[in-house]
C-alpha cells in the first residue's frame, strides 16, 4: 500500500470526508492546494478565496479532509438563508481527484444546507460552459474536458440562466 510521508495511509475512495474550519494551523496548506493544470481557469486561487471569505460576512468556508489528509476546499455564500445558497468556490486538489470526493463534497453542501435551513429552496453554482472557454491568457483558457459543467449536471444541477459577461453559466439544484 502507498504511504504518505507522515506514515499514514494515502486517501482512497473509502476515506472518511470531514469538513473543518480553516484556522491559523491549516490556512497555508489550504492556500497551497491546486486543481489540475487545465482546471485553473475555472476558479480563483485558494489564496484569493480565503481573502474574500475573511472579508465577506456571507461566506462559509471549510477545508475538506479525507481521513487526515487535506484534499480540498468548499466555500459557500449565504445571501438569503431562506432562499439562496451558492457554491462560491469548490475545489479538490488535482492529486486527489477521481476518488469521489467532488461528488461527496457537493452532497455534503446540500445536506448541510438542508440541516441548518430546511426552508432553503435552491443551491446555485457558476460553471465554465460545457464547451470550455477561450481566453487571451492561456491560464484562463478552459478545454471542454476541464469544465465542471458536466460534473454538476450529473449531480442534478440544471442551467437556470444564460452565460454572464465572463461566459460563466449559472446552474442550480432545488433543495
Amino acid at each position: 500500500m502507498m504511504r504518505e510521508s507522515s506514515n499514514r495511509a494515502a486517501p482512497n475512495r473509502d476515506s472518511i470526508l470531514t469538513f473543518r474550519e480553516i484556522t491559523e494551523d491549516n490556512w497555508r496548506a489550504v492556500a497551497n492546494l491546486s486543481p489540475k493544470d487545465g482546471q485553473v481557469g475555472n476558479l480563483a486561487s485558494n489564496v484569493w478565496s480565503l481573502c474574500e471569505a475573511h472579508y465577506s460576512e456571507d461566506a462559509w468556508v471549510r477545508a475538506i479532509y479525507a481521513d487526515e489528509t487535506l484534499v480540498g476546499m468548499l466555500m459557500m455564500a449565504i445571501w438569503d438563508p431562506d432562499e439562496a445558497y451558492y457554491i462560491w468556490r469548490f475545489m479538490i486538489d488535482g492529486r486527489y481527484q477521481n476518488l469521489g470526493y467532488g461528488r461527496r463534497g457537493v452532497e455534503f453542501a446540500i445536506a448541510h444546507i438542508r440541516q441548518h435551513n430546511p426552508r432553503a429552496k435552491q443551491l446555485g453554482v457558476m460553471s465554465t460552459p460545457p464547451e470550455g472557454k477561450e481566453s487571451e491568457s492561456p491560464i484562463k483558457t478552459v478545454k471542454p474536458e476541464d469544465s465542471p459543467y458536466k460534473f454538476y449536471q450529473k449531480l442534478g444541477f440544471k442551467e437556470v440562466a444564460p452565460a454572464d459577461e465572463d461566459g460563466e453559466i449559472k446552474l442550480a439544484i432545488d433543495l
